[in-house]
């Protein structure tokens, strides 16, 4: 991974470089990011330019072995740690190299990687997801020897929310002091989920989401037979997270939009039997599915409310959702439209949490009835 390969964040990409060009490299660092941020390939481009033999004032060089080594997610001098699922089996050589040959194929092809993806491409759920001592155990073991081929061995943990608290433990006394020109970087989304003691010991680096610009770039670079239009339609709604922008695109805008203009009309009618049928349709639907609907809903609302105010992103040039919600806008307030953002967050917590579909869908749906019907 480069760095030029990553939109935004110049200002943050140039500090890492005069890092590595003053030997100022803090031994454990934090990229704490939201979910479909730039943390984890900007931790990748990183490690890659610590140990490129050739680097350029802005970026690698991306000729040397090294920096070939690092695309590939093969250099010798890189430990890659992430969650697994919890079961003693992993431990055999055989199924640890099967676990590794995947997370590097997911990251080769998508460095923005999620959680739920890794789950998915796995298998396994998130309360089956740690990482554990034995993992840490072959960190230390692997930190005796001195680096292959570069100046450094980078150690990434991807994800360290989930290290298994005896593992966080056993990590302690390395991450304070590790062997001489080892450097620690820590991938995470939820800091408040990182043990404190380490947090403590690591230079915290806050990743924001991607502006709606940059992943319009990213579309086009990525699918060059995608439209204008449709880039800007998916980068509104993905909301700074690239990873649900590439979900978008398998996905139909429009129709998310017929859903929603069907469900938000049944709401302000009242009309329990559509709604109920809806709720056993909504079932039926896989929980990424359920999850973009609601992330659908979520920003239609938020524009309705931003159109309240002539706000510059009510014109977004999305010609049919822009004729509904003007006409929505009319018949609800800006109150409304608050407490209707906060059941879908709700909703959305919900599902995501594995409640039963059927049953947040329909007392979301009560609860939007009663907030249209109130005065």
């Amino acid at each position: 991974m480069q760095f030029a390969k990553i939109p935004d964040h110049y200002a943050f990409k140039n500090a890492l470089i005069r890092m590595a060009a003053t030997d100022k490299v803090a031994h454990a660092q934090l990229f704490i990011g939201p979910t479909g941020s730039a943390n984890l390939a900007l931790a990748l481009a990183f490690a890659t330019y610590l140990n490129c033999r050739s680097p350029k004032q802005t970026n690698a060089c991306g000729n040397c072995f090294s920096c070939a080594s690092m695309e590939q997610l093969t250099h010798p001098d890189l430990l890659l740690i992430f969650p697994k699922k919890t079961s003693s089996a992993i431990f055999d050589a055989q199924s640890d190299r099967n676990y590794l040959d995947t997370f590097r194929n997911l990251l080769k092809k998508n460095p923005f990687l999620t959680l739920e993806e890794w789950i998915s491409a796995m298998h396994f759920d998130r309360k089956q997801c740690q990482i554990s001592k034995k993992e840490v155990g072959k960190i230390i073991e692997q930190l005796s020897l001195k680096p292959f081929m570069g100046p450094y061995k980078v150690v990434c943990i991807w994800l360290p929310e989930y290290l298994h608290h005896t593992a966080a433990n056993a990590l302690l006394k390395t991450l304070e002091e590790p062997p001489p020109s080892t450097v620690f970087l820590l991938v995470g989304s939820n800091s408040e989920k990182v043990l404190p003691t380490i947090r403590s010991r690591a230079q915290h680096h806050a990743i924001p989401p991607f502006s709606e610009e940059a992943i319009e770039q990213m579309l086009r670079n990525s699918y060059s037979d995608l439209d204008a239009h449709r880039c800007k339609e998916i980068a509104f709604l993905a909301q700074g997270n690239l990873s649900k922008a590439f979900q978008l695109i398998e996905q139909s805008v429009r129709e998310n939009f017929d859903y929603f203009s069907q469900w938000i009309r049944c709401c302000y009618s009242g009309n329990l039997i559509k709604l109920v049928a809806q709720a056993e349709v909504f079932y039926k639907l896989s929980i990424e599915v359920q999850k973009n609907f609601f992330t659908y809903a979520l920003q239609m609302s938020r524009a309705t409310l931003l159109g309240k105010f002539n706000h510059p992103l009510f014109q977004l040039g999305l010609p049919a959702e822009a004729t509904f919600l003007k006409k929505f806008g009319l018949n609800v307030s800006i109150n409304q439209l608050k407490e209707i953002i906060t059941q879908l967050m709700q909703a959305y917590y919900y599902v995501e949490r594995n409640g039963n579909p059927k049953m947040v869908y329909l007392h979301m749906s009560i609860q939007i009835i009663n907030i249209f019907a109130s005065i």
